[in-house]
């Protein structure tokens, strides 16, 4: 079942309900509002949908058409040198006034169990290129919500969306009891400015969660860093008698504890955002690809669209 409701200023709040699963999706920046299995809601976020504009921390958001870092806020791409916003210290982070979580999508289509939202995003912030957006969110009965990703553009531009939710599966507290398990043999270092530096081994390090590992067992659970996933290998997180599943059809995955966690707004519950009250798990390409040849990247040309998708499933253990 759908349900549409009209917040005003041309924003639209599109809530689906399979049994007891349902998760509601905002227009402005194809926000994930919630994400719910009773009356637990996994997902943090705010109720008034104006709370998340200009929101430090990307809650929800799709962020395109790059997500993660760009050192030193440029790149050169056949031969053109693209200067983007400095947003980060000296570095471009999720794409900065171009990105997409900052408009307001147009409703393409909708199902009993899917909604599909569209955007013409024109040239911005150092992005030479007018991209053409397609973004479905489809919920199914056992509890699999899967964002699926179109993205084409007129010009040539490095390709990395990703959505950029909170998980917290108690609902409240914070997130560092909660157990993952991250199947990657390899991981990227990165430098103070969290650029990152080289492809490295997990085995031995505080980056190996192969077994499985409370988010608070090392680093005081501050981590910010992309995990170079093994093929077909399926994350999870459990905590709170749920267990989380993600899936992605991208070769790795930024888990971020939310240690700079912050913000003026009351969330759902009636509190502010803080350190480790949520976890980002954010499929994407290797984080400052257009720099690095090394590096696995992803890029859309006239004429040619890329597609990719990513699914959380939520489950009682």
């Amino acid at each position: 079942m759908i349900a549409i409701r009209d917040l005003g200023d041309g924003v639209k709040a599109c809530s689906l309900t399979q049994g007891e699963y349902s998760a509601t999706v905002l227009s402005y920046g194809c926000i994930l509002q919630s994400f719910r299995i009773g009356d637990r809601d996994v997902v943090l976020g705010f109720d008034d949908w104006r709370s998340y504009e200009g929101c430090p921390s990307y809650m929800g958001e799709v962020v395109g058409p790059f997500a993660n870092r760009i050192a030193g806020a440029k790149f050169v791409l056949d031969g053109h040198e693209f200067v983007l916003e400095k947003n980060d210290g000296r570095n471009n982070l999720h794409s900065g006034s171009k990105n997409f979580g900052n408009k307001n999508f147009e409703i393409a289509g909708y199902s009993d169990s899917s909604v599909t939202f569209s955007l013409v995003s024109p040239a911005e912030g150092g992005f030479d290129a007018v991209h053409e957006v397609m973004v479905t969110y489809l919920l199914s009965s056992d509890g699999v919500l899967t964002m699926d990703y179109q993205l084409s553009s007129d010009r040539p531009c490095p390709a990395n969306m990703t959505n950029h939710s909170y998980f917290n599966l108690k609902g409240a507290g914070d997130i560092k009891d909660h157990l993952i398990s991250i199947p990657a043999a390899s991981y990227i270092a990165v430098d103070d400015e969290l650029i990152p530096v080289s492809v490295g081994s997990v085995e031995g390090t505080d980056f190996d969660f192969r077994s499985g590992a409370l988010i608070g067992e090392r680093r005081n659970g501050a981590y910010d860093h992309c995990f170079i996933l093994d093929d077909d290998g399926v994350l999870s997180v459990e905590c709170g008698g749920l267990r989380l599943e993600m899936r992605t059809t991208c070769p790795g995955v930024q888990l971020y504890t939310g240690e700079f966690l912050s913000g003026v707004h009351p969330m759902k519950d009636g509190t502010l955002p803080s350190a480790f009250r949520g976890f980002c798990l954010e499929s994407e390409y290797y984080p400052d690809f257009p720099n690095r040849r090394d590096f696995k990247g992803l890029y859309t040309f006239a004429g040619k669209s890329v597609h990719f998708s990513t699914s959380y499933k939520l489950e009682r253990l």
